[in-house]
């Protein structure tokens, strides 16, 4: 008989023995990493200190102001807001999750090296001896895969070597290999519907929606800077009225045209703006500590960001209006509506798999298995020839026999793969819980959970139509407040210059003057006012429409579904 090591077995035990070396990074530039590199944990007894941790002292700022337009605006506040920058992370994070439940069907290579050695007294007389002596050794292999349809298959790969000093025992020691294969198939139950895929979907559309927010949150900090800038000068117009009032007024007394009381009525008049001044340019410096805060630019590295400064006014656009297509649109394109979707569909997914819980569960099973012996032979002298042909006739009356199996460990692998000595089993497995509680019961939840996502869609269908409808509403209603409130600012400014003239031929007291001088104040600050409501209702306008990013040229890369490992397609 061959002595040689099957190809099978060289290749098993080459495999094995390699796993340690593919394991090690590679020295050269290049060259292979094991894929497992950078997440073995690092026994460390402290925790490595986050560079999100350090807060510098003292605290540094970037005293330079950037003026920029509200593309850039946005585009800034994107790359380096770190908000947004963690919801960027989300559709990744929840890839990793379709990853994780397809790691079902990644193939395990299991091993493991075994040695026992025990001596018991011995209670048989056919083994010979007065005490048992039994040294076992093993390197066994084992091969494990989950199948898309549910079947669990297992590869045993096992080698042995027993060396046991009973008498009767011809082999010693003895190698034996065996090679098994079983399969469990569900026949109703377990045949796994993924879940994950729909999810990870969803928050790619999550992730949408919530940049359009994002996007509409750094416009309303943009015009928020550019409507309290443009208060500030009204309020500082308003204030130099004042003060002009308070000159002319000193004058005219000094010439005896006026009482003196109408000089401290215009100071405290001058006095009270001067207050609406200091509350504006806090106004204005909140708005452009908000807006510097959004963008979050530091490109000095700074802990407080640089300031940015709007170089762009409030210039009315014309955006026409049709609500019905808006809200046709909106439903089609609304990131939120998309994702929600997705979850309608993944609870169904899961009520499928709930209602498939309530089978009984029935399993095909089977095995087949190739077996191989060899060992260094111990003849054995008896009086009778059991083993004809493996016996000889020592002449006396008694048998020398020799086991047919002896050889070297090679040969034992030689009779394992010619299928001489193999078995095999076949059976099915049944069972059932009498109540099926659990089963009904997450049938029960499934169904709400879906029924829920479901009515939580409706719902959100009509948010998404009333959204519409509001923002509609209100870009027709502020852009005719820009008309009304443009003709209001100029009918104040004609009765100021009537009323000064009136006060200086002595028809209009300082108080009439005063009035309509805050008139004017008024009428200025609603004009500006309703300039930045028109400007931040048409990017409600576009948001509540799902094309605000895009008319921003901002556009969210929808990967799709990602590749399937190759473990996870059959």
């Amino acid at each position: 008989m061959s002595r040689r090591v099957p190809f099978f077995c060289f290749a098993v035990s080459s495999l094995f023995l390699a796993l340690p070396c593919a394991g090690a990074e590679s020295s050269g530039a290049g060259g292979p990493t094991w894929r497992g590199a950078g997440l073995i944990p690092s026994w460390r007894r402290s925790l490595p200190e986050s560079e999100a941790l350090r807060v510098p002292t003292p605290i540094t700022h970037d005293d330079e102001v950037q003026r920029v337009t509200l593309k850039e605006t946005i585009g800034i506040a994107l790359e380096n807001n770190p908000g947004i920058a963690a919801q960027r992370l989300e559709p990744a994070r929840q890839d990793a999750g379709v990853l994780q439940t397809q790691a079902q069907y990644d193939p395990t290579l299991a091993g493991e090296l075994l040695r026992s050695r025990s001596t018991t007294p011995n209670t048989s007389s056919l083994a010979g001896t007065r005490t048992q002596e039994i040294d076992d050794r093993s390197a066994n292999f084992h091969l494990l895969k989950t199948f898309r349809t549910g079947t669990q298959t297992v590869i045993d790969f096992l080698n042995e070597r027993v060396d046991a000093n009973a008498r009767f025992n011809q082999l010693r020691p003895q190698y034996q290999p065996r090679l098994n294969f079983s399969v469990l198939q569900p026949l109703l139950r377990n045949f796994g519907v993924r879940v994950a895929q729909q999810t990870a979907d969803a928050s790619v559309y999550q992730y949408e929606a919530q940049l359009a927010d994002f996007v509409e949150s750094v416009i309303e900090a943009y015009w928020n800077v550019v409507r309290a800038r443009e208060t500030l000068e009204v309020q500082r117009e308003s204030k130099a009225l004042a003060d002009r009032t308070v000159d002319e007024n000193e004058a005219r007394v000094r010439v005896g045209l006026l009482p003196p009381v109408a000089v401290l009525e215009a100071q405290a008049d001058a006095k009270s703006r001067e207050a609406d001044v200091i509350r504006a340019e806090n106004d204005l410096t909140v708005s452009r500590q908000r807006l510097a805060q959004t963008a979050f630019y530091r490109p000095a590295g700074t802990f407080v960001p640089r300031n940015l400064e709007p170089l762009e006014e409030a210039t009315p656009e014309e955006v026409p209006i049709d609500v019905d297509h808006g809200i046709a649109t909106a439903l089609t394109d609304r990131p939120e509506i998309q994702a929600s979707v997705r979850n309608v569909q993944a609870q169904q997914l899961n009520e499928r798999i709930a209602e498939n819980g309530l089978l009984p569960r029935l399993d095909l099973s089977g095995s087949y298995g190739l077996n191989g012996v060899s060992g260094t032979n111990r003849p054995s002298v008896t009086t009778s020839n059991f083993a004809s042909g493996n016996c000889v006739d020592n002449g006396n009356g008694t048998f020398t026999c020799n086991s047919p199996f002896a050889g070297p460990a090679s040969e034992a692998y030689d009779r394992l793969v010619s299928n001489d000595f193999r078995s095999y089993s076949v059976g099915l497995q049944f069972q059932v819980p009498l109540s099926n509680a659990l089963a009904r019961g997450q049938v029960t939840q499934s169904r709400i959970a879906r029924s829920q996502a479901e009515l939580n869609h409706r719902q959100l269908l009509s948010n998404v139509t009333l959204d519409v409808r509001q923002s509609a509403a209100d870009v027709t209603s502020t852009r005719q407040g820009i008309d009304t409130t443009r003709v209001a600012r100029a009918l104040a400014e004609e009765n100021l210059r009537n009323q000064e003239k009136r006060h200086e031929v002595g028809m209009a007291t300082t108080k009439d003057l005063l009035d309509f001088q805050t008139r004017l104040t008024s009428a200025r600050a609603a004009e500006v006012q309703a300039k930045i409501d028109f400007a931040l209702s048409v990017a409600r306008w576009r948001r509540a429409q799902g094309h605000l990013l895009s008319h921003y040229k901002i556009v969210v890369e929808h990967p799709g579904r990602p590749g399937t490992p190759w473990f996870a397609r059959f």
